[in-house]
C-alpha cells in the first residue's frame, strides 16, 4: 500500500514513532478514525484513516512533537496545506483540513492516493514516448493550476510525482512544503476560527538533481520557469531512463545544471529513439536562461501536444481530449462541494488546450 507522500528529513524519534502508534484505533475530531501508519519521517507521520461521514479512506499527516519547536518546519507544513487546499486540480493532491489535536499537534487531512512515485516507474528503464508524454503532460497541468494562483513548487522530482493506480493512467503532484507562496493572499483558518499567515515562504531549500541555474542566485528569484525546468530534467529522464547530467556530488551536479548542455538521447542511452518534436520540447524546456523556456505550462501542454500529434502507434490516443474531460469530470463529480468554480476553471483549461492541439495539428 503506498500513501500520499514521502516525507524528507531524517529519521523520527523513538517519542515521535511511540506517539504515531498511540494514535491508530483513535478519532480525531469526530471525524476521522485512525486506521494504520503508513509512513514516518523525521518531521511528521502519515496515517490511513476513515472518514466517518462518508466511509471513504483519507490521508492523515500529523507533526512529531519535537519538529512542532522548529519555526521552520511549521512553515513546511503551512505551505503544503494552502497549497493543497487552493488549488483544485485532478493531478494535484487535495488537502480538505488542518487541524489541531488536543495536545495542540497540528495535523493535516489529505486525499488518500493509492499507486507508485514516478521515481520507483522511472528506476524501471526508459519508458516509451507516447507514456513519458502523456505524463509529462498531466504535471504541465498540475504546474498551470498552481501557478495560476502565483504557487511556485521549487521541489518539482519524481519522488514527489505519484502514478496512481486505475484503468487510466492519472498522475498526481504531491508535496508542496517547499512552495514559494503569495503569502499575501493566503492563510488558513482552523475550526476554532483563528487564521494563521504564512511567513517567510523564500528559503534556499530544493533538489539539486531537479534545481533551475537561476536558483543559484536564491531561491526567492525563481519564478514558474524554474517549475518547467524541472519537467524538463524529469520528462528527459522519463525517456532516457537517466539524468540528463552526470555528475553525483551536490555542487558539481548544480554546476553541471548551470552550464552543461544536456547530451542528446541517443547518445545518453544507445538504443533510445526519441522523435525530434518531442525532444526538441525537452531541450527547450531545460534551456539555461529562463527566457529561453516556455513563459508558461500552458505552452508546454501545447508543445506535447503537438509533439505527440507527429507520433505514430496506436497508443497515441491515450491522452486526446476525452479522457482528459473524462478525468476532469470525474474529478469534478467527487469533489463537487468543494470546487465548482475552480472545476469549471480545470474544464476551460482543457477545452482550451484542446482547440490550441486541433490549431497547432492544421
Amino acid at each position: 500500500m503506498s500513501g500520499p507522500m514521502f516525507i524528507a528529513g531524517g529519521q523520527a524519534s523513538d517519542a515521535a514513532r511511540e506517539r504515531a502508534l498511540a494514535l491508530v484505533g483513535r478519532t480525531l475530531v469526530h471525524r476521522y478514525r485512525i486506521e494504520e501508519l503508513v509512513a514516518m519521517g523525521g518531521i511528521a507521520a502519515v496515517f490511513r484513516a476513515k472518514k466517518l461521514a462518508t466511509g471513504e479512506d483519507v490521508a492523515v499527516k500529523v507533526l512529531h512533537p519535537d519538529a512542532e519547536e522548529l519555526p521552520e518546519l511549521i512553515e513546511r507544513f503551512e505551505r503544503e496545506a494552502i497549497a493543497g487546499r487552493h488549488i483544485f486540480h485532478p493531478n494535484v493532491a487535495a488537502v480538505y483540513e488542518i487541524n489541531q489535536l488536543d495536545d495542540g499537534a497540528w495535523f493535516m487531512v489529505m486525499e488518500f492516493i493509492r499507486g507508485i512515485t514516478l521515481r520507483k516507474l522511472i528506476d524501471k528503464g526508459p519508458i516509451p514516448p507516447v507514456r513519458a508524454t502523456n505524463i509529462a503532460r498531466q504535471i504541465a497541468t498540475a504546474l498551470n493550476a498552481a501557478h495560476d494562483f502565483g504557487i511556485v513548487h521549487r521541489d518539482v522530482k519524481p519522488l514527489n510525482i505519484m502514478v496512481l493506480d486505475g484503468p487510466e493512467e492519472r498522475v498526481q503532484l504531491i508535496d508542496f512544503g517547499l512552495a514559494k507562496v503569495p503569502v499575501e493572499q493566503f492563510s488558513f483558518t482552523t475550526d476554532d476560527g483563528s487564521r494563521r499567515s504564512l511567513t517567510n515562504a523564500g528559503v534556499l531549500l530544493g533538489t539539486v538533481a531537479y534545481m533551475a541555474p537561476e536558483a543559484a542566485l536564491g531561491m526567492r528569484s525563481v519564478d514558474r520557469r524554474a517549475d518547467l525546468y524541472a519537467l524538463g530534467v524529469i520528462l528527459y529522464e522519463m525517456l532516457a531512463g537517466k539524468h540528463p547530467f552526470t555528475a553525483v556530488e551536490p555542487s558539481a551536479l548544480f554546476a553541471q545544471h548551470r552550464s552543461a548542455v544536456p547530451a542528446p538521447i541517443a547518445e545518453r542511452t544507445p538504443g533510445v529513439v526519441v522523435p525530434p518534436a518531442l525532444e526538441s520540447v525537452v531541450m527547450r524546456l531545460l534551456a539555461k536562461d529562463p527566457d529561453d523556456r516556455f513563459p508558461h505550462a500552458r505552452a508546454v501542454v501545447v508543445a506535447l501536444d503537438a509533439a505527440l500529434q507527429k507520433m505514430s502507434g496506436p497508443d497515441r490516443l491515450s491522452i486526446a481530449a476525452p479522457s482528459s474531460l473524462k478525468a476532469a469530470a470525474s474529478f469534478l463529480e467527487r469533489r463537487t462541494s468543494r470546487a465548482v468554480l475552480a472545476g469549471a476553471g480545470i474544464l476551460f483549461f482543457t477545452l482550451g488546450s484542446v482547440i490550441a492541439w486541433l490549431l497547432v495539428s492544421r
